[in-house]
């Protein structure tokens, strides 16, 4: 039984990531957008969460490999959005952290994201949005459980 609910998984996780983009559906245009297109939001919504990290963790969390996570973080620097440092225990291991303005940019930036969401989320009834609301809080709790 286990390991036909574990294939179930699998397929409803494959099915559920385009479906969730569908909540941040918007007019291609929408700058509230911007933040999805490049991985500025998830880089930086790590950074927040987990304080420093090197780049391969952060690049292990989001799938992207260390070469692609130099030239990303390389863009976030120049924007001002993080800054690398030395690892305190071990000067060879060089961490990024999230600065007061990628702190800024992300508060401003899931402004935008949750009006696009609640937009998008209008028509729904209220029994839908309950269940909705139970199934993500029910993915938030186990979903930590796996790393």
């Amino acid at each position: 039984m286990r390991e036909k609910q574990i294939d179930g998984i699998s397929e409803s996780a494959l099915q559920l990531f385009p479906l969730l983009k569908r909540l941040f559906n918007a007019d291609p245009s929408d700058p509230a957008l911007a933040p999805l297109r490049n991985q500025t939001y998830s880089i930086l919504r790590i950074l927040e969460r987990s304080g420093p990290l090197s780049l391969s963790a952060v690049g292990r969390q989001l799938i992207i490999a260390k070469q692609n996570m130099t030239t990303i973080v390389d863009k976030l620097m120049k924007d001002g959005l993080v800054e690398r440092r030395y690892d305190a225990n071990d000067r060879r291991v060089i961490n990024v952290l999230i600065t007061e303005k990628g702190i800024r940019f992300l508060k401003e930036s899931m402004l935008g994201l949750k009006n696009i969401v609640r937009i998008n989320l209008s028509e729904l009834s209220d029994e839908d949005i309950e269940s909705l609301y139970k199934a993500l809080q029910t993915v938030r709790n186990i979903a930590p459980k796996l790393c």
